[in-house]
């Protein structure tokens, strides 16, 4: 009978102690967690620390175009004009030092003439300055303001920006992070034991220090484009865009234009001969030389033959 209750008390105890840990289990255990999430929370975050490097190339993308949004946009802003103008040469002259005068500077400045369908030659020119991009529309009145005309004197304009934020930003984040890819290798470098192992990381200090340069160049050329805005200017004379009048009747125009087409003629004469002068100089010379042999030949031929002529004439009266 002993026995019996020793043992219903060792069964007793053992059932306390199961209910005993159910409950603990239950209180450390979050309410609102359902279990598999609670014991599967580990195994997850382990998951998430060797997640693969696509992943983290997606998060670093994220983060650049994040990067990207919160920083100053960087737009390069261009703009093209044509205008006509009294004197070209004047313009282009006046529109080199509004670029000097605005902090920039002159790309590119040619003049050359263009011939009408009168036979006139007039002055054309063009010209691409850059200044800085917040004076860029006070640029372009300074230069609209030169035509001949206000109303008409404006050929055409254009004014285009390009966002390259993204770009810029996204090349700062892939510099940093290959200078921080060269302090390593320096590093290793210096503690390199070997001869091929020394080489191995020359090679590749090497590569990364030419994509630095490279991305070191690019970041200057968006900084300086984005700084300097570009403008190209067409200056054509106001002679070219005049309409031709049917009513009306010009004796002056029409006498100048006739005087000037006739020295464009003369000047092709006069060119031409030249040109035909020089050219046939080295066939002329052999050609003077036979001809002044062969005009002696004929001349002794013809004193031969009258020579002749008298010998026989006088032959009969001796």
């Amino acid at each position: 009978m002993k026995k019996i209750w020793i043992s219903v008390a060792l069964i007793g105890l053992i059932l306390l102690s199961s209910c005993a840990k159910s409950e603990q289990m239950s209180v450390e255990m979050p309410a609102e967690m359902p279990a598999a999430d609670y014991y599967g929370r580990e195994f997850d975050e382990a998951i998430q620390e060797e997640a693969s490097p696509q992943v983290k190339d997606m998060e670093y993308a994220n983060a650049s175009g994040v990067q990207a949004q919160a920083a100053e946009r960087l737009i390069i802003k261009n703009a093209s004009l044509g205008i006509a103008v009294k004197d070209p040469t004047v313009s282009l002259d006046a529109i080199s030092k509004l670029a000097n005068d605005m902090g920039g500077f002159v790309v590119s400045s040619s003049i050359y003439k263009r011939t009408l369908s009168s036979g006139v030659q007039v002055p054309q020119g063009n010209i691409t300055i850059r200044v800085p991009a917040e004076r860029l529309d006070e640029a372009l009145g300074e230069i609209k303001a030169m035509a001949a005309d206000p109303k008409t004197g404006v050929i055409n304009e254009n004014v285009s920006g390009q966002d390259v934020t993204s770009d810029y930003v996204d090349s700062q984040s892939r510099l940093r992070n290959l200078e921080a890819a060269e302090s390593q290798l320096v590093e290793l470098l210096g503690t390199a034991t070997s001869l091929e192992y020394t080489l191995d990381i020359f090679r590749e200090l090497t590569s990364v220090r030419s994509e630095i340069e490279v991305l070191k160049g690019h970041i200057k050329y968006l900084e300086e484009s984005a700084a300097l805005s570009a403008i190209s200017v067409d200056v054509v004379a106001e002679e070219t865009l005049q309409p031709i009048e049917i009513a009306g009747w010009k004796p002056k125009g029409i006498a100048r234009d006739a005087l000037q087409a006739l020295i464009n003629t003369l000047q092709w004469f006069g060119t031409a001969a030249i040109w035909l002068g020089i050219y046939c100089l080295p066939f002329l010379i052999p050609l003077s030389i036979a001809a002044y042999f062969l005009v002696k030949a004929i001349r002794k031929r013809r004193t031969n033959k009258k020579l002749k002529k008298q010998v026989i004439e006088e032959e009969p009266k001796a």
